[in-house]
């Protein structure tokens, strides 16, 4: 990604998170394309843990129906009452990032609002999460926010990822991308399940 590509997303981010300059995460793998991660702490606007790529829009996914846009970035919301402080825990969010931004580049395929990804149980890292359900930030107040232009031919999409179980993602094959997109985002002001976690608590 340009320095000027970064500066615009970085801004994009900030106006609708509401909050300053995020901390950096950088890859310490030279990846192609090598993308870093954002993160922001909680705020008062939005009280949890926001964690966005920054380099994964360099991949220009192929055409294919029913796209918000052939290139995207990603991000996940952490409950506040997580560390993301300490190095072993963001790490953990971190990849779950990275699996999610280049499971598209891996396949050269696309990924938009309604998919799903899978990467099975890890090890080595332990966990709850054995995928994720791709989804629009829907908890952010301006939809303005899904887009940002990064230059004149150049527009990311900006698409939120929540980590999900075994069984939930059971449950998602079988009702369907829409109505789980309404278990996570209910209309009906019930209990919304938009954050991710490592391991499934009451607070989902």
């Amino acid at each position: 990604m340009k320095n000027s590509e970064m500066d615009k997303l970085m801004a994009h981010c900030s106006q609708y998170f509401q909050q300053g300059d995020p901390i950096i995460l950088h890859n310490p793998v030279m990846t192609d394309p090598h993308i870093d991660v954002l993160l922001y702490e909680p705020n008062e606007a939005y009280p949890f843990w926001k964690m966005v790529t920054m380099g994964a829009s360099d991949f220009k996914m192929p055409d294919a129906p029913k796209l918000l846009g052939n290139r995207n970035e990603y991000m996940i919301f952490v409950d506040p009452s997580v560390n993301l402080n300490d190095q072993e825990t963001v790490g953990w969010y971190y990849n779950q990032l990275m699996e999610v931004a280049f499971y598209p580049i891996g396949g050269n395929c696309c990924i938009t609002y309604g998919h799903r990804l899978e990467w099975g149980e890890e090890e080595e890292e332990p966990s709850d999460m054995v995928g994720a359900f791709i989804e629009m930030p829907q908890i952010l107040e301006d939809v303005g926010a899904l887009h940002c232009k990064l230059g004149t031919f150049k527009k990311a999409t900006c698409l939120q990822a929540v980590l999900l179980t075994r069984a939930e993602i059971d449950r998602l094959l079988e009702i369907g991308p829409e109505a789980f997109s309404e278990y996570l985002y209910p209309e009906d002001g019930g209990p919304m399940h938009y954050l991710s976690e490592r391991y499934r608590s009451e607070k989902f």
